[in-house]
């Protein structure tokens, strides 16, 4: 990643995130193309090719698509669409197989654009893969339901103190306790004395007994006013009480803000995104306020946060780019590498515990849980293991946190018809390490049909 922002230049940071440095010199220079910008061009351009039947350029733009958001089945459909189109069948079923590795699920027999590359045994055989890959596997079992409408669920985080999951709600700004068996309790609630707004973030830290809060004025907020517009702040409450110990503001930095998940290290770093602008704040243990920790334009759309322990890596997940990994201490970022069998869009919730993270795809299809093994660096995947896909009840699976040996997520948060939550546990050590197929069954597979054809 090219252009990132750390605490040491933040003071610049409302130029560099959105303007190089000659354009911050020259009010007449061209303005910079964000990626927002060029993404929207590119799918103008793919839109228009495929609609002339221009077929390179309809791969062109959706190969630069590619570059841009690099775990988005839809692009990688459209390039195999373009290379059916062109009769190119080896560049089809190599992206075809590379859709199946990474855990991706479509049907090339719904689209009529992939008739030039059917009728092979290489064909059928890849596409029938790509067909199982949507199918129900792994395992969750319902640990309990919340009365409420799915989405206004934002935050969860367990509670050891009171052996109860905190949930966080959006519409009323309150925080819950919840039990094992769903029996729900409200500890806090947004008013004008304590200056909370919807809740968007809940963290934990037993050792120093704090409850740390991220909220953000929110339209979707009952007691939202437009004075609070682009207004959010990081609480820190004593986790017994729930007395407000400090409020911490979101910079007064002219940008756009939303605080969303947060993440606390065990000697108190607090680290707390930002889903509005590409930006994660910090509070140092020692300091009185909320900084601008790390900032990058490159970045889309950030969704969630997690955090080693003793602070040494910091991941953040972006619904298209993936996770990236943070070194607090040296300064560096990178997204995660990792297998060809990893793809980590649609990221919905990430979680991280003893040298691995824990990953909900709600965003992705198959909507799925995912458990990520690192190596001894933290800086790269060494393999990827599906735990649980297309349950029965998930419908874009979202926030979760982990309490003991399981993950407990709301499987139902795309369900806005819905009355009641569902809380889901998966196991840990659910689901095997993912694996490429085993291309010599490929062989055997083809002369079956062969055979059976001759029959």
């Amino acid at each position: 990643m090219s252009r990132i922002i750390f605490a040491g230049i933040a003071a610049a940071m409302t130029v560099l995130l959105f303007t190089s440095p000659l354009q911050a010199q020259s009010a007449t220079a061209p303005k910079a193309v964000s990626q927002t910008e060029q993404i929207s061009l590119l799918q103008g351009q793919s839109e228009e090719a495929y609609a002339a039947g221009k077929w390179v350029a309809f791969y062109i733009a959706n190969m630069k698509l590619s570059e841009l958001r690099p775990f988005e089945p839809e692009y990688v459909v459209n390039i195999i669409r373009a290379c059916a189109l062109l009769d190119r069948k080896s560049t089809a079923y190599h992206y075809m197989l590379k859709m199946q590795q990474q855990g991706m699920t479509y049907d090339f027999n719904s689209t009529e654009d992939s008739l030039k590359i059917r009728d092979t045994e290489a064909y059928e055989y890849i596409n029938q893969m790509l067909i199982d890959a949507g199918q129900t596997t792994g395992f969750g079992e319902v640990a309990f339901t919340m009365t409420g409408a799915p989405a206004d669920f934002r935050a969860i985080a367990w509670d050891g103190s009171r052996d109860r999951f905190l949930v966080g709600t959006t519409v009323e700004g309150s925080v819950l306790a919840v039990s094992a068996d769903g029996e729900t309790e409200v500890l806090l609630k947004a008013n004008d004395e304590n200056g909370l707004w919807s809740i968007a973030g809940l963290a934990v830290d037993l050792k120093n007994k704090r409850l740390w809060v991220s909220s953000a004025a929110t339209p979707l907020f009952s007691g939202f006013s437009p004075a609070d517009t682009n207004h959010g702040a990081l609480f820190e409450l004593d986790l017994e009480t729930l007395a407000i110990l400090g409020r911490y503001n979101v910079p007064v930095d002219g940008l756009m803000h939303e605080p969303g998940n947060l993440a606390v290290t065990d000697d108190g770093y607090v680290y707390v995104i930002n889903r509005a602008a590409p930006i994660i704040y910090r509070k140092t243990p020692e300091g009185d306020r909320l900084e601008a920790f790390f900032a990058s334009p490159e970045l889309l759309a950030l969704r969630d946060i997690a955090v080693v322990p003793d602070n040494s890596r910091v991941f953040v997940s972006d619904a298209y780019k993936g996770i990236l990994a943070i070194d607090p201490i040296a300064e560096q970022a990178a997204l995660l590498a990792g297998p060809e069998t990893m793809n980590l869009g649609g990221i919905k919730n990430l979680e991280y515990r003893n040298g691995m993270l824990f990953v909900v795809q709600g965003g992705f299809d198959p909507q799925r849980l995912i458990r990520l093994e690192l190596d001894a660096t933290g800086a790269a995947v060494q393999s990827v293991a599906p735990m649980a896909i297309a349950l029965e009840d998930f419908n874009q699976p979202g926030i979760g946190t982990i309490q003991g040996e399981g993950l407990y997520y709301i499987a139902n948060s795309g369900a806005d018809d819905a009355k009641s939550a569902i809380v889901m546990n998966t196991p840990l050590d659910a689901g095997v390490e993912a694996a490429p197929p085993d291309m010599s069954k490929f062989g055997e597979a083809i002369k079956a049909r062969q055979q059976q054809k001759k029959d």
